[in-house]
């Protein structure tokens, strides 16, 4: 709770100038302090704290690696998990597995031997793939042929089974992609503050936001599996000219947003970096600018 009042206290007054700044102070009532949630703008008072209503938002999610950074509201906060953030957190999981990674997370699977399935989880550990079988969710007799298919293959010491085995993942990839823009756009505001997100060519990504089903923003974002999932960076890129933008790194997802001067829209950025990809669709650019600290609370550096 002190923390959430000390955030809503810094940024309280940081909301209030602004607004006076673009003439629009009356807005709000002159005899108390507001918050406005990030994602849709709704102003709150500071009895909103103590009511639940402003929630501490881990930046990036905190189900893959993020960190306590801001206030949104409860409303926002709770459906970006659904919406987005759980799509992020199974495709993220799907790719440890795929890569190898010993996370300590299972995911479903359904093992086949002779084409008899058994249902139950996969997970890397450092010996190798590890394949359990759940009761619960099998049949019991098509359990049993699935056991007893398996101890043929071990008993006739063949070395090539007929046994394979799938893991079970359902993600939507736009909500993916959508997730981590919700992150950078939240790191963006920790960073620069209220003046940077109150810019008009900021809407569509809070309308995309509030509008899931929607297809408004296109998704195009850099992916480079080799950057540390550590990596965090937000980075004002003033050169080449015709890239200006304020990228923002999230480990190996990288998030083009509008720059301060002469912005481009998302469409725009999104047609400015695929102009840059080779005919082997990588993009291999030198990014120049200046590197703004890594939020660990909102710092409104622009305010």
């Amino acid at each position: 709770m002190d923390k959430r009042l000390r955030w809503f206290d810094e940024g309280a007054p940081k909301l209030r100038d602004v607004l006076d700044r673009l003439r629009l102070g009356d807005k709000l009532p002159a005899d108390k302090d507001f918050y406005a949630c990030p994602c849709c703008l709704l102003a709150y008072p500071r009895e909103a704290v103590t009511a639940g209503l402003l929630t501490i938002e881990d930046v990036p999610p905190k189900s893959v690696g993020g960190r306590p950074m801001l206030l949104t509201c409860k409303r926002c906060n709770n459906t970006a998990g659904s919406d987005f953030d759980s799509h992020a957190a199974t495709k993220a999981d799907a790719d440890d597995f795929v890569r190898g990674r010993v996370t300590g997370r299972p995911l479903p699977m359904t093992s086949y031997v002779d084409g008899i399935p058994l249902r139950g989880t996969a997970e890397w550990t450092d010996s190798g793939v590890q394949l359990f079988g759940i009761p619960k969710q099998n049949d019991r007799k098509v359990q049993a042929a699935h056991f007893e298919a398996l101890d043929a293959y071990v008993e006739s010491g063949n070395p090539r089974p007929n046994h394979s085995f799938t893991v079970n993942t359902r993600f939507d990839e736009a909500r993916v992609r959508i997730s981590w823009i919700r992150a950078a756009y939240l790191a963006a505001f920790a960073a620069l503050g209220w003046s940077y997100i109150f810019r008009g060519i900021m809407d569509p990504y809070r309308k995309q936001l509030q509008q899931p089903e929607s297809k408004i923003l296109p998704t195009y974002i850099l992916r480079d599996p080799n950057v540390s999932p550590e990596a965090r960076r937000v980075l004002l890129v003033e050169q080449p000219d015709e890239l200006r933008c304020v990228a923002v790194v999230l480990g190996e997802h990288t998030v083009f947003l509008p720059g301060l001067f002469r912005p481009m829209t998302c469409d725009e950025l999104v047609e400015a970096f695929a102009g840059q990809r080779t005919e082997g669709d990588q993009l291999n650019v030198s990014l120049d600018g200046k590197e703004v600290p890594w939020p660990k609370r909102a710092t409104y550096f622009l305010d």
